[in-house]
């Protein structure tokens, strides 16, 4: 039982000491004079007053789920047009990778 006792708080003070190491090193975040228990602070009073592209994200995250099937998603989503990949271009690339590969890879015929 002690073993494990020790190996929590040890885990515990590893823990902490990564949390100070990372808060001091994020330096671009904070402000330059403020410590990392008054950052803590003033985002601990932030959270009554939420910045407002915060409160858009909630209000988003709150907004009721629109069933849609997948059939109906992809034909609302379809673009017209020209696709990416073109036949002809696919069909020229591979006749040249053909070519050059009969070039560096003679074929041998036994007869």
């Amino acid at each position: 039982m002690l073993p494990v006792i020790i190996g929590v708080l040890v885990a515990l003070v590893v823990a902490g000491l990564v949390l100070l190491v990372a808060s001091t090193s994020d330096a671009d975040e904070r402000r330059d004079d403020e410590s990392p228990l008054r950052a803590f602070r003033r985002g601990w009073r932030a959270r009554k007053n939420p910045a407002p592209d915060q409160v858009d994200a909630a209000r988003a995250a709150e907004a009721e789920p629109v069933d849609l099937s997948l059939a109906d998603f992809l034909r609302a989503t379809a673009e017209q047009g020209e696709g990416y990949l073109h036949v002809d271009d696919l069909q020229a690339g591979l006749h040249r990778a053909r070519e050059k590969a009969a070039r560096a890879i003679p074929l041998r015929r036994h007869g």
